[in-house]
């Protein structure tokens, strides 16, 4: 059996675009804010707000695995808060009892799986993407403006790319989170390199791989369709900001 190389290319061809827009996103909101208002806290507020359906799924996400995984949560917390050390900003926090690294990599990767799982839910059962993706590979133009305009459609169709924006821009690990998981992701590609080197390349069981690729294609399309959403935003913000510096002299 084959790995789903088609998916895992496309997983990568859609995360590593997607961690540089969430940054740029975060960082021009937060010069927007900061041009309009003048103080930083009330711009950290003000960023916290648009985001707060997100920062909800992502902090309910570590409390419900933990919860799951009988790991008791000491603190559970919502709100910007500033932290002292490196200036770091914090939206919300979650602080569990000592784990082990596998239940810690669960816990810290749970925003993820959720956010992709809210992403795609909206996609599929609400904007009907599914139509238009299929129209699209198809390289079918006609299939595609008419899926574009059945999506426009949708009744509060800003306010389900407003859900996906926000959920988007906070699904992704934390530093903290990634505490745990980094390590346990090191550990399994020595692991792994290890077992290829002594026995090559292994058979992959039927169902394996096609589990393997169906949670690869989740992601993808998750990501792809968040990535999609975030460069509509981008184009938004970025004519606001050139509007906003241009008034400003700038």
């Amino acid at each position: 059996m084959h790995l789903p190389w088609g998916s895992l290319l496309a997983l990568v061809a859609t995360l590593l675009p997607l961690l540089w827009v969430r940054r740029w996103i975060t960082l021009h909101v937060q010069e927007l804010s900061m041009r309009w208002i003048g103080d930083p806290d009330v711009a950290l507020v003000l960023y916290f707000v648009l985001v707060l359906p997100g920062v909800v799924i992502h902090e309910l996400s570590h409390l419900l695995m933990a919860v799951l995984l009988r790991v008791r949560v000491r603190r559970f917390s919502l709100g910007p808060v500033r932290r002292a050390r490196g200036g770091r900003v914090s939206l919300g926090s979650i602080e569990v009892a000592r784990v082990d690294p596998v239940r810690g990599s669960l816990i810290g990767v749970a925003p993820l799986l959720a956010g992709s799982a809210v992403i795609l839910l909206i996609g599929n059962r609400v904007l009907g993407i599914t139509e238009w993706a299929a129209a699209f590979q198809s390289t079918d133009l006609a299939g595609i403006a008419a899926g574009l305009r059945a999506i426009a459609r949708v009744p509060d169709f800003w306010l389900w790319l407003y859900l996906i924006f926000a959920v988007s821009n906070s699904m992704l690990p934390s530093e903290s989170d990634m505490q745990f998981v980094r390590p346990v992701l090191i550990f399994l590609g020595i692991a792994l390199v290890v077992v290829l080197i002594i026995t090559g390349l292994p058979a992959i069981p039927e169902a394996a791989g096609e589990w393997v690729g169906r949670g690869v294609g989740y992601l993808a399309s998750a990501f792809g369709l968040t990535l999609g959403v975030d460069l509509l935003f981008v184009v938004l913000l970025g004519l606001l900001l050139g509007l906003t510096r241009r008034a400003q002299g700038q």
